[in-house]
């Protein structure tokens, strides 16, 4: 493959389907311009967060396969000029889906797991901190950006009934999967990964904060 990549032959996507740190732009905030785009136009308007089932509903795929492949050929406006906001989540979640790399990476992946059985409270805490400053820099930043949103769409919760519990079971598969040569089961893989995203909203503050911050307070 990198035969054909050298020569021409073949040439691997801009966006979709590429490792993170790829498609991230060199300064902070080290956030995909795609994912950015997208999270901004689905804010655009509070009907948009209102939506009913905001993440959880499915988008026409041939819809969001032509948003992939304008994204693909650097037209982002096709995100300004999607009508149907199911489509533009559905985009997001594809682009993360096939990130090469899960965007908290598989090397952390068992790590990640065991953390959300660790006790005390204050102990899980200092084990996700750590884990989340250990990322890269792009990894760690777009968790960042993608989770915050995500608390943005709970306000609008009475309306579009996605809670944190609901955006984790859709997102946990999306964020984070056992190595390829690492046997797991699947079933219970999918529990836990639900329930890592759910801590990562529900102590997102905690998690997140600036310890050297802390220390001045």
């Amino acid at each position: 493959m990198d035969s054909l990549v050298k020569k021409g032959i073949y040439q691997e996507e801009p966006v979709f389907g590429r490792k993170l740190e790829e498609v991230c732009p060199a300064a902070s905030p080290r956030v995909p311009e795609f994912v950015v785009a997208c999270v901004r136009e689905i804010e655009s308007n509070e009907e948009n967060m209102c939506t009913d089932g905001l993440y959880r509903a499915s988008g026409n795929l041939s819809q969001v396969q032509k948003i992939r492949l304008e994204v693909d050929q650097n037209n982002l406006s096709v995100i300004e000029n999607s009508t149907d906001i199911h489509v533009l989540t559905g985009s997001l979640k594809l682009f993360f889906r096939e990130l090469k790399e899960p965007l908290i990476p598989c090397s952390m992946f068992d790590r990640v797991l065991a953390a959300c059985s660790i006790k005390p409270r204050e102990s899980k805490i200092k084990e996700f901190r750590d884990i989340v400053h250990s990322l890269p820099q792009c990894n760690r930043e777009t968790l960042k950006f993608l989770l915050e949103h995500l608390l943005r769409v709970t306000q609008f919760s009475e309306r579009n009934r996605m809670h944190t519990a609901n955006l984790a079971i859709v997102f946990g598969p999306t964020l984070l999967w056992a190595p390829a040569e690492q046997a797991h089961n699947i079933a219970i893989d999918c529990i836990q990964q639900n329930h890592v995203v759910e801590i990562l909203l529900n102590e997102f503050k905690d998690i997140f904060e600036d310890n050297k911050a802390k220390k001045k307070t």
